[in-house]
This record gives structure tokens, C-alpha cells and sequence, in this order.
């Protein structure tokens, strides 16, 4: 049972750099597509401002359910709806 107990907590451990670094590639990802976005409707300041929102909500995630968080907040679908 110990055995069993530990294998868990040292699987848990080496593990966690993993997800981690796909939560970073996920981040700089949506990140990267924001600033995109930004560039391409750099005319149209009420666009601008939700996306400039957004780039916050995703640079403060600290974990995938906060990068999650953030886009059911402010759904793609939402700036198409922008005028």
C-alpha cells in the first residue's frame, strides 16, 4: 500500500512540469491570436477594448481553467457581434 501511495504522489510530481508547459504554450498561443486580432481591427476602438480586455483575463491565468474562465467570459463569437 505504501508503495502504491508513493508511486501516486512521485507520478503527481513528474507530471506537473507537462502540464505546465502545455498551460504556457496554450497562453502565448491565445495570446498571439489576440494580438492578431488587435492589428486587424485596430480601427474599430470598441473591438479594441474587448480585446484588450481579454489579453488581460489570459495573461493573468495562472492555469488552464483560468484560460478557460476567460473564454466563456468573452466568447469569440461576442467580437464578431461588435460593431
Amino acid at each position: 500500500m505504501k508503495r502504491i501511495i508513493v508511486l501516486a504522489i512521485a507520478g503527481a510530481f513528474l507530471t506537473t512540469p507537462a502540464f505546465a508547459d502545455t498551460f504556457k504554450a496554450d497562453q502565448e498561443a491565445m495570446l498571439k491570436k489576440i494580438t492578431a486580432k488587435m492589428e486587424k481591427f485596430k480601427a474599430s476602438p470598441a473591438k479594441i477594448d474587448f480585446l484588450t480586455k481579454k489579453k488581460a483575463c489570459v495573461e493573468k491565468a495562472k492555469d488552464a481553467k483560468g484560460l478557460a474562465d476567460c473564454k466563456a467570459k468573452m466568447p469569440p463569437e461576442q467580437l464578431d457581434k461588435i460593431k
